[in-house]
């Protein structure tokens, strides 16, 4: 285990290492009084409120120290300090989706990325503080790395990078990923003498993933099941609830299922699957089934519904974009110039276009061009997204929508969705369409 998520009772210690993931792992179970209850933080919290039940000083400790982090009214709300409170704020207080975060504060998916490990990282510290003035001696912890003088990436950080970079809307058949992860730790399980099982549904629909980076997230945290002393372990996968995703579930027998939840969000190996989870879009949590059972449930995307490429150069856009689509019904291609632009174009079909103007080698007016120009392309709704406010001139070119970045969720989906209910060919704008 790691930062404070030891256990002080009985004199056990802690790593000396420092993780944040725990700390998260509390705050987004913030409003679950049953699941702080039990929580090993919560021994921390009743000896500064004490009289209190365990559940409730917990969440009333993390709530004060969130807003004790709340930064001096002289302070602009463009600055670290207030980027960094409002990210806690609006993650797990408001508990507004990570995805539409990095669009309130106005930065991009990546920095929100690193203002949210900084924020839990002075959380941490701040506890620390607070809970070892009343004797619960805590590890040292390493204030977050300055902004100035970044940490040289880890080589975990840098592996999680390499697969945000990458297009993640390659189809994965979720049926023959499970079954290849399931003959992969087979082995394992048979030398620990756990029965393994695996149920899934051939017609599901493929996700949107990095295989290789899914695959290693399923097997570590199948291994962790494993280690949990289970009698056995249960892979299976659906429709998630929303229709949109598709939901893989571990079962796994073990004993005392809230004990064995907290061990297994305090292992390292549980923080480097979620991240690869959370770098594909996905979802992952943790909870415990009775007194002798523990779910890890992953939800992931589903591709599924109408197909719409992006044409954007640049890298943190393209993450918006992704993050915008990930809950929609629409499944996101993405190219970075204009020859991959019209080849994917003409290949796809897609059931719209969002195209930049200012790209490479040629610009966004010249794809428009080659696109309405090509027999096999020109029915497809065409959506100029950029900076120059020339919606005239786009209209003029045969587009059908025209956005201003900054570009909103809502504008986005909201131009998607009128596009549906065009007939094709048609274009509701002309060159005499007023602004």
């Amino acid at each position: 285990m790691g930062l404070l998520a030891m256990h002080l009772v009985g004199g056990q210690e802690m790593d000396e290492e420092p993780t944040q993931d725990l700390v998260r792992d509390v705050l987004e179970h913030l409003y679950d009084r049953a699941c702080l209850e039990r929580h090993p933080l919560a021994a921390l919290a009743a000896r500064q409120q004490p009289g209190e039940a365990r559940g409730q000083a917990l969440q009333r400790e993390l709530l004060d120290a969130i807003q004790t982090l709340r930064p001096e009214a002289n302070l602009t709300c463009d600055s670290l300090a207030w980027r960094k409170y409002r990210y806690l704020y609006l993650r797990y207080v408001q508990a507004v989706p990570a995805a539409d975060i990095a669009d309130e504060l106005g930065i991009s998916v990546r920095q929100s990325r690193r203002y949210a490990r900084e924020a839990l990282g002075a959380l941490a510290v701040l506890l620390r503080d607070r809970w070892s003035s009343v004797g619960s001696s805590l590890p040292p912890v390493r204030d977050a790395a300055p902004s100035a003088a970044p940490a040289t990436p880890s080589p975990v950080d840098q592996e999680v990078a390499m697969v945000e970079g990458r297009a993640q809307e390659a189809r994965v058949p979720v049926a023959d990923l499970l079954r290849g992860v399931a003959g992969t730790i087979r082995p394992l399980a048979e030398r620990r003498d756990i029965a393994l099982a695996l149920v899934v549904v051939e017609d599901l629909p493929p996700v949107a993933a990095d295989r290789t980076a899914l695959r290693q997230a399923l097997l570590s945290l199948l291994s962790l099941c494993f280690d949990l002393q289970s009698a056995a372990v249960e892979l299976s996968a659906g429709v998630d609830c929303t229709g949109a995703g598709i939901s893989v579930r571990l079962y796994s027998r073990v004993p005392l299922g809230g004990a064995a939840r907290n061990r297994l969000v305090g292992d390292e190996r549980w923080g480097i699957a979620r991240r690869l989870v959370e770098a594909q879009g996905g979802r992952i949590q943790a909870d415990p089934l009775g007194e002798d059972g523990l779910v890890i449930s992953l939800t992931l995307r589903a591709i599924n519904g109408p197909k719409v490429l992006i044409v954007e150069d640049n890298a943190d856009a393209l993450q918006l974009y992704r993050r915008y689509l990930s809950d929609s019904p629409y499944r996101m291609l993405a190219a970075t110039d204009g020859a991959r632009a019209l080849e994917s174009a003409e290949a796809e079909r897609p059931a719209a276009i969002v195209l930049d103007v200012m790209m490479p080698s040629q610009d966004g007016w010249e794809i428009l061009q080659l696109l309405k120009a090509n027999p096999d392309t020109r029915a497809i709704p065409v959506v100029i997204c950029s900076v120059l406010r020339e919606r005239e001139l786009a209209l003029a070119l045969g587009a059908i929508e025209f956005l201003v970045k900054p570009v909103s969720r809502d504008e986005l989906l909201l131009a998607l969705e009128r596009l549906r209910s065009v007939p094709p060919g048609a274009h509701r704008g002309s060159p005499g369409d007023s602004d």
